[in-house]
């Protein structure tokens, strides 16, 4: 009697072979995919660099395009890069990379490795650019000098689009600071909705409105729309920073509130509450006018202020194409500490500035022929509002709970909230409906995060960017300047074409 077991096995075997050749073909030719894209990726950052460059010199072009390949392609684990090719032309740059993958299984059949090409084509195009830069000015931007290494990443960034010119013809940039409000500056008072009664100030350190604006209600602080005749997208409520009060207990009185900059004559037996410097109502007429107030610690010097413009950054600046004055500009931020990160608000004003609406009325418009238009967003930390001293809340008010912001104290529920894991949660939320409106807009985001560690907000902001490339997570000052080479390379009047 013959045995078939071993008849079976065999066959078995022989089956087995195509499959397991089908497996292993797979998976080196999914290496060669791997490889495929991160030469696309490396190479096609390299051409935007080299376009950017303004020089004919062959030997730095090819030095511009060797240096950025090499720091962006990753080979790790895929294979290897054998020739790059260019042809470099006033008007067109092409690039071609080859790779090959040594193979582990199709060595069976006696192919020894794959070998893959990509080609990338940048034209350079003689296109207007409309740009503005919302850069972070919150108080965490003066550890590790952050603040000073934006500033060089950010001129370099003008010098890059302005090239050769002082005053280019076909681009303008502006500059939006943010902290949770922006200053649209003063001289923008006529759209401002006057208090009644109307705010009082600290003079002489901080004798008037400095040009802070708080936010309007959702969705209204999301959008770009300005209605004159409308309670809530017209005229903007000025950001005021009220003196918080001062406690009168445990047998005197006692400064634990974050921002009291204003002293009613004291005196034992006052009703309370005492009041705050909010307004002429309980201000200037405590405990009666013929005493005049005291005005106490008030401070308008970064990054720590005290007094009713407390953490209000520096002026919005309108898109120019005055390399100076940008270049002042970028200069003069300073980090202002106090009361938290919003950066949508900064996102919503850029949108703003490129709007050919009011109040800034500089910018073209969407479908402005030869125009294109682009918003880089950057942040170093997690949009917050930031808590109030505990013993202000506790023994002096409740409503105190928070700081400040451009949506009031969290205890007014203006964020829909109390909470403050809640308000960064509708932040981020309000973030990503203002970078969803900018790009539906027709205008391109570019977002950076910088030293910073947040998964949550690196996601947040990645998904803000038009595409997932142009988010650059930057964990240090000199990736810094990397990301704002790129972003520039990129707007740099060049578009990739395969």
């Amino acid at each position: 009697m013959t045995s078939k077991h071993g008849i079976i096995a065999v066959a078995y075997a022989l089956a087995a072979i195509p499959v397991i050749m089908a497996i292993g073909g797979a998976l080196d030719f999914g290496r060669a995919y791997l490889l495929q894209s991160r030469l696309a990726e490396a190479l096609d950052k390299a051409a935007l660099a080299v376009g950017a460059e303004t020089t004919t010199n062959t030997a730095i072009l090819n030095q511009t395009l060797n240096n950025y390949f090499n720091a962006n392609f990753n080979a790790d684990g895929v294979g290897r890069t054998l020739n790059i090719a260019s042809d470099i032309t006033d008007s067109r740059i092409t690039l071609r990379a080859t790779g090959s993958v040594d193979t582990a299984f199709l060595k069976i059949i006696n192919k020894n490795e794959i070998v893959v090409t990509v080609t990338t084509e940048v034209v350079r195009e003689t296109t207007g650019l409309e740009v503005v830069l919302v850069l972070d000015n919150t108080g965490s931007m003066a550890a590790n000098n952050r603040i000073g290494n934006l500033k060089v990443a950010a001129r370099e960034l003008v010098d890059i689009l302005f090239q050769n010119e002082d005053r280019p013809e076909n681009v303008r940039i502006a500059l939006v600071p943010f902290v949770t409000t922006v200053n649209i500056g003063q001289e923008n008072v006529g759209f401002i909705r006057t208090p009644i009664p109307e705010n009082d100030y600290a003079p002489p350190r901080d004798p008037r409105w400095k040009g802070c604006v708080e936010a309007r209600p959702f969705p209204h602080d999301t959008s770009d729309v300005f209605d004159i005749n409308s309670d809530v997208a017209g005229l903007w409520d000025p950001y005021y920073w009220e003196s918080e009060p001062v406690l009168d207990g445990f047998g005197g009185f006692f400064n634990v509130c974050e921002n009291m900059w204003w002293l009613p004559n004291l005196r034992r037996g006052l009703s309370r509450p005492i009041a705050t410097g909010r307004s002429g109502a309980n201000f200037g007429t405590y405990p009666d006018r013929s005493t005049p107030p005291r005005f106490f610690n008030v401070d308008t010097i970064p990054p720590s202020t005290h007094g009713p413009n407390k953490a209000c950054p520096d002026p919005i600046t309108p898109l120019n194409n005055d390399r100076g004055r940008l270049r002042a500009a970028i200069n003069q931020m300073q980090p202002w500490s106090g009361n938290g990160t919003m950066a949508h608000l900064g996102a919503v004003w850029a949108w703003r500035v490129l709007s050919p609406g009011p109040p800034f009325q500089e910018g073209r418009g969407r479908g402005a022929q030869g125009i294109k238009r682009a918003v880089i967003i950057l942040t170093d930390g997690v949009n917050l509002v930031s808590s109030g001293r505990s013993n202000c809340s506790r023994f002096v008010d409740a409503r105190y709970n928070s700081q400040y912001t451009g949506y009031g104290y969290l205890s007014e529920n203006r964020l829909g909230t109390q909470s403050f894991t809640g308000a960064t949660a509708v932040l981020n939320d309000r973030l990503s409906d203002v970078c969803t409106n900018l790009k539906r807009d027709d205008i391109t985001v570019y977002t950076i995060t910088f030293e910073l560690n947040d998964a949550t907000t690196q996601e947040v902001f990645r998904r803000c960017a038009s595409e997932p490339k142009l988010y650059f997570p930057s964990p240090d000052s000199s990736t810094l300047q990397e990301s704002f080479r790129a972003i520039g390379a990129s707007l740099n009047a060049l578009r990739i074409a395969r």
